[in-house]
């Protein structure tokens, strides 16, 4: 799930924080080329100060406490971000009576620091924002909806290239769809590509007898059977004792499953996305989906259906291996210590652990495993699924868009102070400058834990997952990795529903998970009702039961 994603890449996003804005006084291994030249200011005092917030999903892009790079305590110095405004601030401060700061730190997405803010109208006039909650956030006059400004051209992009003809142009238009709340308002800019995939041990892949990377789910299960199998053979597979215990697969947080739901409900997706044909299940369509009935009675869509049933199934059986204290599971440590075979990740993770790594033992990364039909020439397995697959594809190595900033009512309301837009033109025209390509690709490349929109990453163990992606797009039945995902699509409330029932669904028997799932159906009927009611959408408007958007 998307959201969900997003929010454990919020946690990881302060952890970075943490280890990017080390201390003044380095003490370990140095380089001095890899030290950061300190930003040269102009003097704008005669001009109107705002701030950017520059957090991120990955790692923010404040600049950090010390510039001089230093192997354990700093070893990511940064100011890309301020050296980029300070150029901007050259060019464009006179023009619109502004000048802009980057914060020393970020209050990233911090919902108990940043919504008084908002509230009182004192945030950053550029702030990063986690749209997990837009559904709520859409109607509090919080954000400028840049919906319409999205449509005109960036004028830093340059000629042919995407942006320059319309601003939304820098992402692809099935992506770009994603980032509409359920009012149809866009708030955020979103300035970098996550990679995702799973993260390995290749010294233990060699150890175990494994020769070839995982392509499908069947092969990633039977990879951790022969990690297992491993363990078993050197005395190592108690999973009750992580210093020793050799566990096969483990997840910093759950982003496969969306994956794994989305590639389960291809082959309907024709008829649930009706109402807006985007190439994903939006809150309307998936309420629709639910509230809508056949002649028999049957809903299109609801969490307890049979393909909800086969996802936990499969869920279950990847965490077949978990230790016994899963939730105490410090599976970052576990793994950079070569106590965990494969780990899933996204940009931050890769980076941070592989640099922790450090050559200890041979890494490697994959994109997720494709889940396949079960063929009907072969016997049973429980590693196929009994669903049609064939009918999509679910891209692999880049999970979408992330860390969207977003212009805030500070902005709007020193405009409506000044009777001018002066504000959030300046703000409007600072996203612009960030997000043309040759800017992105510094602000990204320089920190080096996502991807730049313009895909041209310089990270070694990123490049493949990039291609990978490259190559899924175009395939004409790619479908997003949270194409067709309740928990994205909804507001947060069943966000949260889904995170803790998945928690619950590792607990129960497989015959129990039909049962256990009438929580989630609960959860999502009184998140359906509000949403229907907060957005009035129409139920009479809706397409009728069956109805396919291929019709």
């Amino acid at each position: 799930m998307k959201h969900l994603a997003k929010t454990l890449s919020l946690i990881l996003a302060g952890v970075m924080c943490v280890s990017l804005c080390a201390c003044n006084i380095a003490t370990g291994d140095k380089d001095p080329d890899k030290d950061v030249n300190e930003v040269e200011k102009g003097d704008y005092t005669q001009y109107t100060k705002l701030v950017i917030d520059g957090g991120g999903q990955n790692a923010a892009y404040n600049t950090t406490s010390s510039l001089i790079y230093d192997k354990y305590t700093n070893p990511y110095p940064y100011n890309t971000l301020e050296a980029l405004v300070e150029e901007w601030n050259k060019e464009n401060a006179e023009k619109y009576g502004y000048y802009f700061t980057v914060a020393t730190s970020s209050i990233n997405n911090d919902r108990e620091t940043m919504v008084p803010m908002l509230n009182n109208g004192t945030a950053p006039e550029i702030i990063y924002y986690l749209q997990t909650t837009i559904a709520e956030d859409q109607n509090k006059g919080w954000f400028y909806d840049l919906k319409e400004v999205m449509e005109t051209p960036n004028k830093y992009s340059k000629e042919g290239e995407d942006g320059s003809v319309r601003w939304r142009d820098i992402y692809p238009d099935d992506l770009y769809q994603s980032f509409f709340s359920p009012n149809g308002q866009i708030f955020a800019v979103t300035m970098e590509q996550n990679p995702i995939g799973i993260l390995y041990n290749k010294t233990l892949f060699e150890a175990a007898g494994i020769t070839e990377e995982p392509e499908t789910y069947k092969e990633f299960m039977e990879a951790q059977d022969a990690i297992y199998a491993y363990a078993q053979g050197v005395g190592r597979a108690d999973p009750s004792d992580d210093s020793t215990y050799i566990c096969p697969f483990n997840s910093i947080y759950p982003w496969y499953d969306s994956y794994l739901e989305t590639s389960l409900m291809g082959d309907i997706i024709e008829y649930l996305d009706v109402i807006e044909v985007d190439g994903y299940v939006n809150a309307e369509e998936y309420v629709r989906a639910f509230m809508t009935k056949d002649e028999n009675g049957n809903r299109l869509y609801s969490p307890d259906d049979d393909r909800m049933v086969e996802l936990y199934r499969l869920i279950k059986q990847m965490c077949k291996y978990y230790p016994t204290n899963y939730e105490s599971y410090y599976c970052t440590q576990q793994f950079t210590v070569g106590n965990l075979a494969m780990l899933e990740v996204t940009g931050g993770d890769i980076r941070e652990i592989i640099d922790t790594v450090d050559g200890a033992f041979e890494v490697g990364v994959f994109a997720y495993p494709v889940l396949e039909t079960q063929p009907a020439v072969e016997e049973p397995n429980p590693y196929y699924t009994t669903y049609n697959t064939s009918e999509s594809f679910v891209q692999r190595g880049l999970s979408g868009y992330s860390t969207g900033w977003a212009i805030t009512n500070s902005a709007m309301n020193k405009d409506e102070a000044s009777g001018n837009d002066n504000c959030v033109n300046a703000c409007i025209d600072m996203l612009m400058y960030l997000s043309c390509f040759e800017n992105n690709d510094r602000m990204v490349n320089d920190l080096g834990f996502a991807i730049p929109l313009s895909g041209n990453t310089t990270y070694e163990y990123f490049k493949p997952l990039a291609e990978i992606f490259k190559e899924d797009r175009e395939n004409e039945k790619a479908l997003a990795w949270s194409a067709a995902t309740a928990g994205n699509a909804m507001n947060k409330d069943y966000y949260d529903a889904v995170y803790l029932f998945r928690k619950t669904a590792l607990t129960l028997d497989q015959s129990q998970i039909k049962s256990g799932l009438s929580t989630l159906v609960s959860s999502f009927s009184s998140s359906a009702n509000i949403l229907y009611q907060q957005n009035l959408w129409d139920k009479d408007s809706w397409p009728a039961y069956g109805t396919s958007n291929r019709d």
